[in-house]
């Protein structure tokens, strides 16, 4: 478009009273004797040739950007990039997002499958009432032994309480002695069951875990050693859902500890739709960044920094 002075100069008028004066397209129609529409194509064409140039002062700005990138480089449904918080609080700051995130996206009688772990506590805590009711929420792995308020037997039967619903569990340890064991659970009519409604949720919420000792969920309850631990990192393992560990570029692996884990197997979440991952902190972006490249989870809850961190480990964003 060839701009005239006389172009320019009506362009930027309108420019200057919609955006710094606050008038609506309708009231710069009335001062300058134009009609509404002609007003919104001379905004959008002052736009497209440069006069109006909008810049987003926010420090959230560059979490919406973070966001785009992770959800197209990924095809994620959906990404939520929160500000990184100071110290041991970034675990209830993403609790909190996720929270915001359920309540946006469940209705009156959704199913939610559950998982572990601290982040999801801190989650199901942030939220105190609910629009929506009758939801059934569903355990996706077995329980702990140790740190109940980590459990997602608590995790549940909080969630159901506010959304006035019901919970439906998997009778099992998540982590027992051997397969032989894991085997029984798993052939109980109603773990059979229930591991089925999981599988059929519309939602599901899990946590990423990572194999640093330090973070790790495995260490804190002593279900397995630092010995243990240390294997796993030896045969490539990241991180964990579920209890089941895989590689950076999201290979599942074929652990003694998979064996002995009372669980939706991976394989299964690789199926599932709008599969939520709530996790955060910096030490977890390898295992975030493995569970993107597994497909495991449809959307991602984390933090600015953990996010900038995993796309620096992408090869010149792959692809």
């Amino acid at each position: 478009m060839n701009l005239t002075d006389e172009n320019v100069e009506l362009m930027t008028r309108i420019a200057w009273l919609h955006y710094m004066e606050g008038l609506t397209q309708n009231e710069i129609g009335h001062l300058l004797k134009l009609s509404q529409p002609k007003v919104a194509r001379l905004i959008d064409k002052a736009q497209k040739n440069g006069i109006i140039k909008i810049s987003i002062e926010s420090p959230l700005s560059n979490c919406l950007k973070i966001e785009s990138i992770i959800r197209k480089q990924f095809g994620l449904q959906d990404v939520v990039v929160i500000p990184t918080p100071q110290g041991k609080e970034i675990y209830e700051c993403i609790g909190r997002a996720g929270a915001w995130y359920l309540e946006k996206v469940l209705n009156n009688g959704d199913l939610v499958g559950i998982a572990w772990g601290r982040t999801l506590k801190h989650l199901a805590l942030a939220i105190r009432s609910a629009k929506v009711k009758n939801l059934k929420f569903v355990t996706m792995v077995g329980g702990l032994t140790s740190s109940a308020s980590l459990n997602p037997y608590t995790i549940g039967e909080k969630l159901a309480s506010i959304f006035e619903g019901e919970c439906y569990y998997l009778y099992a340890p998540a982590v027992v002695e051997n397969e032989e064991i894991r085997n029984f659970y798993l052939n109980e009519r109603i773990n059979q069951n229930t591991l089925q409604l999981a599988c059929q949720a519309k939602w599901s919420l899990v946590g990423i875990g990572t194999v640093d000792v330090r973070y790790s969920i495995y260490s804190l309850t002593g279900f397995i050693d630092y010995h243990e631990l240390e294997a796993l990192k030896q045969k490539g393992a990241v991180g964990d859902i579920l209890g089941q560990f895989y590689t950076i570029d999201g290979t599942i692996l074929d652990t003694p500890l998979h064996r002995r884990t009372v669980a939706v197997p991976l394989e299964d979440i690789q199926k599932m739709h709008n599969v939520i991952g709530v996790a955060g902190g910096e030490e977890k972006a390898d295992a975030i960044l493995g569970a993107l490249r597994g497909r495991f989870i449809d959307v991602l809850i984390t933090d600015e920094k953990t996010a900038m961190k995993i796309i620096s480990r992408i090869p010149v964003l792959e692809g």
